[in-house]
């Protein structure tokens, strides 16, 4: 706490007082009991001044009142002392989002990187503020370089597959009121048909390209993955197998007919179009799950524990995968881990019920509230 009491400011209270009131403020923030907090930060200031920490955390707690000009003139008195004082801009940003106002948010997230150029928040609200202002472009950069420096940030993953999806709805419109006859706008009018689910509707836009444009890249596989998604696994097979001809190294037609092999158990047939798969998208979770399956039904067990491994490195909760490791080691007889696999499955499965009759009861509303309800 000693450093809390550098900063500007004659100490009238003994030192021991002030400490005690910063230790109650904290408790109180700790407790959620923001207005208090901000009640005795305010006293220790008249004690300590311009203390700049002082001024950090009572700004904080104004945040988390909603007070959000009041914590940026907080933010501000600390800057005017030190303008690159480390990580105040980005809480002004932070504050400025908060009040929509994306180019002060912009204009403070930039001055914390020019002071602190790995300051990963001031990236983060950097890039909101370029999304919410429409500059997408500039706001995936951010993101990108914020998931090459934290790859399992799920609200950075989140947040770039936001962007990715509104700049490709950015490019679609363009295209469309640019060329709005041409076999490229009816292919964007069938993707957002297939990304609502109307597959039938998507199919025969599809079709329409295929017509206007019988050699329009990658049409194959756009019908493949539509029958796919509609379940229609015999039509599906024919056009992923005519993008294979078309693209012998087209990895997600590898992949579905994959899927397809294994749900029909022609698990031979099924391992190299996955294996070229995983080759080109080593991400592929559910493919290693896919593949693991594939070398079990054919008799290859040991394969299929590395298969399900590589499953499991990059998702350590998949439950399925846990389920087929329990089968493959007791068929090795390794009844040690069969049981070890066993017991997770059991224990994610409760999980996962537990999660579903917490949302279900959210939706509903508790018991207790039965009666509130028509």
């Amino acid at each position: 706490m000693a450093g809390l009491l550098l900063g500007g400011g004659v100490q009238v209270q003994p030192r021991a007082d002030v400490e005690r009131q910063l230790t109650r403020a904290i408790r109180l923030e700790e407790g959620k009991d923001f207005a208090a907090a901000e009640g005795v930060y305010r006293e220790v200031l008249k004690t300590l001044g311009e203390d700049p920490e002082v001024l950090r955390r009572l700004g904080l707690v104004c945040q988390q009142q909603g007070k959000f000009d009041e914590s940026i003139q907080v933010f501000q008195r600390i800057l005017k002392r030190a303008p690159v004082y480390p990580g105040v801009n980005t809480l002004v940003a932070i504050s400025q989002y908060a009040l929509n106002r994306f180019d002060k948010a912009i204009e403070a997230a930039q001055k914390e990187l020019v002071g602190n150029p790995t300051d990963k928040q001031a990236k983060y609200y950097l890039s909101l503020a370029f999304s919410a202002s429409g500059r997408l472009l500039e706001a995936i950069q951010q993101l990108e370089q914020l998931r090459v420096e934290d790859p399992q940030n799920a609200a950075v993953l989140y947040q770039l597959a936001v962007d990715y999806k509104a700049a490709a709805q950015q490019a679609g419109q363009r295209l469309t009121r640019t060329y709005p006859d041409s076999a490229f706008a009816r292919a964007i009018q069938a993707e957002v048909l297939a990304d609502t689910e109307r597959f039938d509707e998507a199919i025969a836009a599809f079709k329409d390209v295929q017509r206007k444009d019988p050699k329009f890249p990658g049409i194959h596989l756009a019908l493949g993955q539509v029958h796919w998604r509609r379940k229609d696994l015999d039509k599906a097979r024919v056009e992923l197998e005519l993008a294979l001809v078309e693209e012998p190294n087209q990895a997600l037609a590898q992949y579905y007919l994959g899927d397809i092999f294994v749900s029909e158990q022609e698990f031979e047939r099924a391992i190299p179009h996955l294996e070229r798969a995983i080759s080109v998208y080593p991400e592929l979770t559910r493919a290693y799950w896919l593949l693991g399956k594939s070398y079990s039904g054919s008799g290859e067990p040991q394969r299929a524990v590395g298969a399900f491994k590589k499953a499991l490195e990059q998702d350590p909760n998949y439950k399925e995968v846990h389920f087929q490791l329990h089968e493959v080691y007791a068929r090795l007889g390794m009844k040690r881990e069969s049981q070890q696999h066993l017991e997770i499955f059991q224990r994610l499965t409760q999980e996962a019920q537990k999660r579903d009759r917490r949302v279900l009861e959210e939706a509903v509303g508790s018991p207790g509230e039965s009666g509130s309800h028509p």
